[in-house]
Parts: C-alpha cells; sequence; structure tokens
C-alpha cells in the first residue's frame, strides 16, 4: 500500500476522528473506505456513459454528420 500526505482543514480532521472513533476505525480505514466510495460512484462504467448526448436521440447519426460536413464546404 502505497502512503499519501494530504493537507486538511482542522474542522475537517476532527469530523474524520469523531467518526473514525464512533465507528471503531482508523483514520486511514476510514479514509479509504471513503475515497472506494467516490471512485465506485465517479468511475466510467460504459460506453453509454460517452455517448449520452445521443441516448434519447432519434437523429440517425450518420445523416447528421453529412449534414455538419456540407456545412464546412
Amino acid at each position: 500500500m502505497t502512503r499519501i500526505v494530504i493537507d486538511l482543514p482542522e474542522e475537517d480532521l476532527r469530523q474524520w476522528d469523531n467518526l473514525a472513533a464512533i465507528r471503531h476505525l482508523s483514520r486511514a480505514e476510514l479514509i479509504r473506505q471513503a475515497l472506494a466510495g467516490y471512485l465506485a460512484d465517479n468511475r466510467a462504467g460504459s460506453n453509454n456513459n460517452a455517448f449520452g448526448l445521443w441516448a434519447d436521440s432519434n437523429t440517425d447519426g450518420i445523416l447528421y454528420e453529412s449534414q455538419i460536413r456540407k456545412a464546412w464546404e
């Protein structure tokens, strides 16, 4: 496991310590769990995330591309 150093406001650190005490976890373990949850919630999961703008579109992609290219001519 790699060790990192981060800067936190004192109030945030107090809150981490209080939560760690309530859950009977070390500060490091609590932060690892929080980061794992954040990464799980924000990880790009599939191609649908990349093509989200077209998900509900009834437009033919090839036709749209052709129209845009004609505008460049």
